[in-house]
């Protein structure tokens, strides 16, 4: 493979310019223009036949079945033209035609969710006795078992036909604040410029202020954060009117169907109990200390006064870390995966091979990482690799989610072919998991296992705890909002440094622009989202580390979860891991291991010093 090096910071290669192999393929899902349009087509006229199939269900069990297979039809097509409007927008969010174009897809989405308005109405018209004894005499209908019980366990919160036909109708406009927000952050915030390490004048951007955030030089680090921070800081007043329309917005389908809350009409879908978000945010808060005490050995190995918010990246140790080629990261993740058998690495090795990935950051491209895919198509993952430590980690992430979907697709049925969001995050924290492990086998030296032992610490310290105080954040704003408070730049920001200085406790003090962290994170915009990272984290890692340890049947387990789809609900898939997130244990093991890594950490750090000082 040709990039010997990892893209230097100080330089946003064009896309031209970067190596066909470390672009994706998308003409694996449309090969040109012509071919877009057709599938576009295909989907607006399977629109309209499920749309004339309103009344027809309860003729018989082959009339239902017939309706639900088509059901899946015009989802599966859907899908592949709004992925590949997604991905392609995503190379370059300034080109007007790919804009628009991704426009056209969310509009059809709208459009197919107000076809299928009906279907869940009519369904429980049907007298369910009936429907059973269909599913009893056809197999084919059986498989949707799970999906029509599903339903009826929701029937008090579906409305009338033509009432779920409005909220259908609305996805346009309630889909604003977000579609707003992404545009606004990712193609029309003007970064300063920053000086780097060499003293060299460096264009700020998103991607960019992640390899600054790392800088051994805090000068460095300091005018990243602050140039970043400053600038959300300077639209305030926009940010904080799209996320307080997007609460509303939650509050707006919460009421229609009846819900107390958002927070439990986002959890009621899942089938997700409030108490387990209770738990996780009531846990973490008794194990606060954990962190404080994480704050204060950064404070004293890295010999400062005080600790601030661009402190908390940067590795505790004086070491040169080398940039990671992608190749070579890619070789390294390959070998650390092993233990879940040749069959899944396999189809890793298939997917670096055949251009599933857009590796480097280019002119407008979406910032951040993600997998996304759909039925019809294998997943793609749009990285913005820059060659740290933390990177290698991400492809690995990333690679986690990719392979959950591969298995679900493989192994489901359309019907049940995604999984649940409180799910997606456990294969892609395994992967790390698995790899960290690997990582901490091969190092060749104190130093190496230093780093290694550190990255496990921020692993948990970025997902555990700063996922859960998003949480916390985010349950807040919208019983705020739910109780009449306005969400304005004040409030938001002010509650948002009011949870920051408890979860990071008095060795931390925050610079004023911090609090406009409160309206840069794009999760917020995921309703009720964030939570599933740090329940998620506490399950793969007990999954990984029973996979360490070889324990029988650990393997197998986690290979059913990545192949049940939504054929269960959530927290009855995770069991098929292993897993109960319905007690405080997983978390709970976590935040010990956080501590046991500290300790381990702290003790090898004075090993390393008091040999250096002989």
């Amino acid at each position: 493979m040709a990039v010997a090096q990892a893209a230097s910071p100080a330089a946003i290669k064009q896309r031209s310019d970067i190596p066909e192999k470390y672009r994706w393929n998308l003409t694996e899902i449309f090969v040109n223009d012509p071919a877009y349009e057709t599938a576009f087509q295909r989907t607006e006229e399977l629109i309209n036949r499920f749309k004339a199939l309103k009344g027809t269900l309860g003729k018989s069990g082959d009339a239902l079945l017939a309706g639900l297979k088509l059901r899946d039809d015009m989802a599966a097509e859907l899908d592949r033209v709004v992925v590949y409007s997604g991905l392609s927008y995503h190379e370059d969010m300034s080109v007007s035609a790919a804009q628009g174009r991704w426009d056209r897809a969310q509009s059809l989405s709208t459009r197919a969710a107000e076809a299928a308005s009906w279907l869940v109405p009519e369904i429980l018209t049907l007298p369910p006795e009936t429907v059973h004894s269909w599913m009893e005499k056809n197999e084919k209908l059986a498989v949707y078992r799970h999906f029509i019980d599903d339903i009826h366990r929701q029937r008090d919160h579906f409305l009338s036909p033509r009432e779920e036909e409005l909220l259908a109708m609305a996805g346009d406009v309630t889909s604003a604040p977000e579609n707003v927000y992404g545009l606004l952050t990712n193609t029309n915030l003007d970064f300063p410029k920053i000086k780097d390490e060499k003293g060299q004048e460096v264009q700020l951007s998103s991607a960019k202020y992640y390899n600054f955030i790392y800088s051994k030089d805090r000068r460095v680090r300091r005018e990243a954060f602050i140039g970043l921070h400053e600038t959300y800081a300077a639209k305030a007043n926009t940010l904080a009117a799209l996320l307080s329309a997007h609460v509303k917005q939650h509050m707006f389908f919460a009421k229609a169907r009846g819900f107390k809350s958002c927070r439990e009409a986002a959890l009621f879908g899942p089938n997700i109990p409030v108490a387990v978000y209770d738990n996780l945010v009531a846990t973490v808060n008794k194990h606060l200390p954990r962190l404080h005490r994480y704050v204060a050995i950064r404070k004293k190995l890295m010999g400062l006064d005080d600790v601030r918010q661009y402190d908390l990246y940067v590795p505790m140790i004086e070491v040169k870390e080398d940039q990671i080629p992608y190749d070579d990261a890619v070789a390294t993740i390959l070998k650390g995966l092993t233990p879940l058998g040749p069959d899944y690495t396999g189809t890793l090795k298939k997917a670096f091979e055949s251009r599933w990935i857009d590796v480097y950051e280019t002119p407008n491209k979406r910032s951040g990482a993600y997998c996304w895919g759909s039925y019809l198509t294998h997943p793609y993952l749009l990285l913005n690799y820059t060659g740290t430590m933390n990177d290698r980690s991400t492809v690995a992430h990333e690679m986690g989610h990719a392979m959950h979907s591969w298995y679900t697709v493989k192994n489901q049925p359309m019907i049940y072919g995604d999984y649940a969001t409180f799910c997606a995050e456990v294969a892609s924290t395994v992967n790390e998991v698995l790899l960290a492990h690997h990582l901490l086998q091969e190092a060749k030296d104190d130093t190496q296992r230093l780093l290694i032992l550190q990255q496990q610490i921020e692993g948990i310290r970025t997902t555990v705890f700063r996922q859960t105080m998003f949480a916390e954040y985010e349950q807040l704003i919208h019983e705020l909002a739910e109780g009449g408070t306005p969400l304005t730049p004040e409030v938001l920001t002010g509650r948002y440094l009011d949870i920051v200085t408890k979860y990071y406790g008095p060795d931390c003090v925050n610079d004023p622009c911090a609090a406009a962290e409160g309206l840069r994170i794009p999760h917020f915009y995921r309703n009720f989202y964030v939570y599933t990272y740090a329940t998620s984290h506490c399950a793969a890692t007990n999954i990984g580390r029973r996979i360490i340890a070889r324990e029988p049947g650990a393997v197998e387990g986690l290979m059913k979860f990545l192949s049940a789809g939504s054929s269960k609900y959530p927290l009855d898939i995770l069991k098929l891991a292993g897993v109960d997130m319905t007690t405080p244990k997983p978390i709970e093991d976590t935040l010990a291991l956080f501590d046991d890594l500290l300790t381990e950490f702290e003790t090898l750090y004075q090993k390393q010093s008091a040999k250096a000082a002989r």
